[in-house]
């Protein structure tokens, strides 16, 4: 063996040197995102890269890893709330680094009872960037599934708006799924999904699949251990990622802690969240609105983004004093 191969060795097998490496690429990556946009080389254009739309507020299922609070009282976005969104992305240059759109939060976005209007107000919005000769943003949804019926996967597909769609996939077997998506039924989970991946194919083959799989430990991050039946699911979906359960910014316990990260934060500087009344978070784990900063009703979404609330929340996180601030004082996301 040669020497650098043995001293890359040493090194892999020393994990906590590691993590600080890792740590300190990630402060320096903030570091260079800080100045660029609100240091001493900052630029007019807004550091936003994706933003979180919450079509609707409540949850159809209960589980067991949530953080969301279900005695909160239920919203749903109106179309007033997209098409001021919509307009500010069109109108306004300093967001042309947005080039995504999820369509979630801490609601199951098909609870919204105006749905298919609500996807067919935001193809409206395609046609018009189109005319402007302006990319328009990737569009996701995410869903627990149990809504997603063959005819309701129909009307979707046919307007041809969502370009990715995602499933929770939790717990590697049927009851492991049922046991942590509490309420979610896997026969009706498994229909559905195979129901839509057959229609995308036929209707909109250009649409991708995917799956967010939370596994437990001491399992392994992959497929290999689980039940035939989701084993089958991996297989026919566009791709899997694999994870395990976290903390929703230390809302939920579950079970362990984790070194807090010390300064900065990627999901502040790189995304916002539109709640349904037009209220902005800060945060995706924020899934009670505890990081609200502004609300595009009352204020331009650059103002919101450029506003003291929230630059309060980017200069104490970049100077480490993520302690002073409620939402993020427990939180372990990079």
């Amino acid at each position: 063996m040669s020497e650098l191969k043995r001293k890359f060795k040493s090194l892999a097998a020393d994990k906590p040197l590691i993590w600080k490496a890792i740590k300190k690429g990630q402060e320096l990556k903030y570091n260079y995102q800080y100045q660029r946009y609100y240091g001493k080389f900052s630029t007019d254009a807004a550091s936003i890269t994706e933003i979180n739309l919450e079509f609707c507020s409540n949850c159809n299922l209960r589980c067991k890893f949530c953080a969301l609070d279900h005695l909160k009282p239920k919203s749903y976005m109106s179309i007033e709330v997209l098409d001021t969104l919509f307009y500010n992305l069109l109108n306004d240059s300093r967001f042309d680094r947005v080039n995504t759109i999820n369509l979630y939060n801490g609601g199951e976005t098909l609870m919204h009872p105006d749905r298919v209007a609500m996807f067919d107000r935001i193809k409206y919005y395609q046609l018009l960037f189109k005319a402007a000769d302006k990319p328009f943003p990737k569009v996701v949804l995410l869903t627990n599934g149990m809504l997603l019926r063959a005819a309701l996967s129909e009307e979707i597909l046919k307007l041809k708006v969502v370009d990715e769609v995602g499933f929770s996939l939790d717990g590697g077997s049927p009851e492991a799924f049922e046991d942590l998506r509490v309420n979610a039924k896997w026969k009706k989970f498994e229909k559905n999904v195979k129901d839509f991946i057959a229609l995308k194919n036929s209707m909109h083959p250009e649409c991708k699949t995917f799956g967010i799989s939370i596994v437990i430990d001491p399992h392994p991050l992959n497929s290999s251990w689980m039940h035939p039946d989701f084993k089958e699911m991996t297989q026919l979906l566009d791709s899997v990622e694999y994870r395990r359960l976290h903390d929703w910014g230390g809302q939920v316990d579950i079970g362990k802690k984790q070194e807090v990260n010390k300064k900065g934060c990627d999901l502040l500087m790189n995304q916002m969240v539109i709640l349904p009344n037009g209220d902005v978070s800060v945060c995706c784990n924020d899934l009670n609105s505890e990081g609200v900063v502004g609300n595009i009703l009352e204020d331009a979404l650059y103002e919101v983004y450029k506003g003291q609330q929230r630059l309060r929340y980017v200069h104490l996180l970049h100077e480490g004093r993520k302690d002073e601030l409620d939402l993020c004082r427990n939180c372990v996301s990079f």
